[in-house]
């Protein structure tokens, strides 16, 4: 049932519906603010272990489905896989299979990606509500009491009591302090998905996964796409060996990548921004059609009113919580990307497992937490980036010394057979014990088998039970077991298939 003081106005279409505030005292047994993958997670376990007697509200400001769908990963994998026409083209037409070079139509492109992201919000999320009879809020909460909020919007405000609260309020882009930025316009990885002309000049600003990712669907698209980056590596959450290589490989698309390099300050030349680049090598300045902020996200904690509740936040501005996402107080939890936990990265899965964690302490009375050393992270560049577990610099400074293995992914049957030469796995072994500390990928599909390697580090296999599995022959996933040999043969002699 829609409650909301207005209606839930998407991001791209019609509204879900428009209802009165009604009246009276409204009270539930569970109250979540946020709309996104860890508030629909925890909707659906407390639903699962209580019930249908229990009374849940949802508040958000919209629109539903939160980041990921809208605007993150749902978007941008779709525009990644339309971009791969153009690789693919080329490989095929090496390879005698004749056909056309592929003519994109820009505006088409984003018409059927805002198309796709209509269907998926409304088939996985918003239909979803009234089959787990939630009253659904529209507006923004701010905490009055410890066991109450206001829900305010145009339409006025309506005050909700809850016996537990679930604060999955997500994040938003940060953006960084730039003179002249305020007198450009600028996308954020929230925003892009509104442009509707294809820019022929592009800047990225940060190189992290979001940046990394739509700069290279943009250049096969067809523009020209600069990226800079202040640190001395893109993707540095990633192994430098991964870094590298993927460098390479975005540099050969014509991605221009300056490390070691920021923006001093913008200005304005027609419609076009004029960027003011400080390199290791000088200062240059470019124009550019398009400007993408990618230099993180920031928690959403503004406006909530937590201080009344006596939520505190950490030195970083997200909830601080307890691992089983207690906050300081006990009736309030937080899940997703607000939740101040370890997590390695900001992921919808991450979000939902922890919404869904969440759900499950209030209901049962449990402190069940998160393994965040065995979640994956992967970057959907082409080829794919994908790792779960410890880098080898990390497990250096933890135990005074580690074993690592890189192996090429042209020493696959795959890289042939895909036309795929760039790729590599590493795998970092505690030497104690010979037990998988981490496996990092860069291979086509490394999304696909990165759970496989998640298990492991979660159930500590040592790596001779990588090298006994049997393995299915020729796949990408080849890399990694190669990997895991190379700690016992010298794996550029050897057939394939051994075992």
């Amino acid at each position: 049932m829609v409650c909301g003081i207005m209606g839930c106005c998407s991001l791209y279409g019609e509204p879900i519906s428009t209802v009165g505030s009604g009246s009276g005292e409204r009270k539930y047994d569970l109250v979540v603010i946020g709309g996104g993958a860890a508030g629909f997670a925890a909707i659906v376990k407390y639903r699962e272990l209580l019930g249908y007697d229990k009374k849940i509200a949802m508040v958000t400001r919209g629109p539903i489905g939160g980041t990921c769908v809208n605007v993150g990963c749902v978007p941008s994998k779709y525009l990644i896989e339309i971009a791969k026409a153009s690789k693919l083209h080329r490989i095929y037409s090496a390879r005698g299979v004749e056909m056309p070079s592929p003519r994109i139509d820009f505006p088409n492109v984003m018409k059927s990606l805002r198309s796709f992201v209509e269907d998926m919000r409304r088939e996985k999320y918003e239909r979803l509500l009234e089959h787990y009879n939630v009253d659904l809020y529209i507006g923004s909460a701010r905490f009055k009491s410890p066991n109450s909020i206001s829900i305010s919007s145009a339409g006025g405000d309506i005050d909700i009591y809850g016996e537990y609260f679930i604060v999955a309020t997500g994040s938003s882009p940060s953006i960084p302090r730039i003179e002249g930025l305020d007198d450009i316009s600028y996308y954020t990885s929230d925003t892009i998905w509104s442009v509707k002309k294809l820019p022929g000049k592009m800047l990225v600003i940060g190189s992290e996964a979001i940046g990394l990712e739509i700069a290279q669907a943009f250049a096969r698209l067809g523009s020209e796409v600069d990226v800079v980056e202040i640190l001395d590596r893109p993707l540095p959450g990633a192994e430098p060996e991964i870094s590298k290589a993927l460098a390479e490989i975005l540099s050969e698309e014509g991605v221009k990548i300056y490390t070691k390099s920021k923006i001093a300050g913008f200005g304005r030349r027609g419609a076009r921004a004029v960027a003011k680049i400080l390199t290791p090598k000088g200062s240059i300045e470019e124009e550019y059609d398009a400007v993408l902020i990618s230099t993180g996200r920031k928690p959403n904690t503004e406006g909530l009113g937590l201080e009344l509740a006596g939520v505190e936040l950490d030195s970083r501005g997200f909830i601080r919580v307890s691992m089983d996402l207690r906050t300081s107080n006990p009736r309030i939890y937080a899940a997703g990307d607000v939740a101040g936990t370890p997590k390695p990265a900001f992921l919808e899965t991450l979000a939902a497992k922890e919404g869904a964690i969440a759900a499950k302490n209030i209901a049962t009375g449990s402190k069940e937490s998160i393994d965040y050393e065995s979640t994956p992270v992967v970057v959907f560049t082409d080829p794919e980036v994908a790792y779960v577990g410890s880098t080898e610099q990390r497990l250096v400074e933890s135990l005074g010394m580690c074993s690592c293995r890189v192996v090429s992914f042209k020493l696959t049957a795959r890289s042939g057979i895909m036309g795929v030469e760039h790729g590599l796995a590493k795998i970092v072994i505690d030497p104690r014990s010979n037990t998988i500390a981490g496996i990092h990928v860069l291979a086509p599909h490394a999304s696909e088998f990165i759970v496989a390697a998640s298990l492991m580090i979660k159930h500590r296999y040592k790596v001779e039970d990588l090298i006994e599995a049997i393995h299915v022959f020729p796949t990408a996933y080849e890399v990694v077991k190669l990997a895991a040999q190379a700690f016992v043969r010298d794996v550029g002699r050897m057939p394939c298939c051994v075992e």
